[in-house]
């Protein structure tokens, strides 16, 4: 594109077409080396390289997310099926046995039976999706070994020490219910 003056100089016959060329050609060859252009260039590779590692960070935490969401689905399943397959059955009972979940007292209605097992130790209680399961011994360790946060009650013997002791002279009473 020329330039009014270029234009003039040319009905004039003092330049030629040729000479014109020549110097919008160097022009543009001294735009290009120009030394402001070159770190416009590096900024902006600086800045796209950031949005990528940027994106990558994100891409990766929500990766580490999925997985982890995954994992907990798996868990729960593996908790699931143990439940299912040492289940005992209590809610046929009237007799209430109350534990405590958290900073909560929680109670399950079950046989006699099923209480004085409870309390020596010979079953357990899982809580999974919000609801209370008793289980055989061996299915409660097996959730304790994979995840104990699912575990409410499993009653194992202490072992004898100076707790033991100092209560000796006090046996708990065979009806206390609490």
């Amino acid at each position: 594109m020329r330039n009014a003056l270029q234009d003039q100089l040319l009905k004039a016959g003092l330049v030629k077409d040729k000479q014109v060329k020549e110097a919008h050609k160097s022009r543009q060859q001294a735009q290009r080396q120009q030394p402001g252009r070159q770190p416009q260039r590096s900024e902006t590779k600086e800045v796209a390289t950031a949005a990528q590692l940027q994106k990558a960070a994100r891409d990766k935490a929500l990766n580490a997310e999925r997985e982890a969401r995954a994992a907990r689905k798996a868990l729960d399943a593996q908790i699931l099926q143990l439940v299912q397959a040492h289940r005992r059955p209590h809610n046929d009972g009237d007799d209430p046995y109350s534990f405590v979940d958290g900073a909560k007292i929680k109670r399950v209605y079950v046989t006699t039976p099923t209480r004085e097992a409870l309390a020596r130790g010979e079953l357990g209680i899982v809580r999974l999706r919000n609801r209370y399961f008793v289980v055989t011994t061996d299915g409660a360790t097996a959730v304790r070994e994979r995840a104990p946060q699912y575990l409410v009650v499993l009653n194992q013997d202490a072992p004898a020490g100076a707790d033991a002791d100092a209560y000796a002279e006090h046996p708990v009473p065979d009806d206390l219910m609490w």
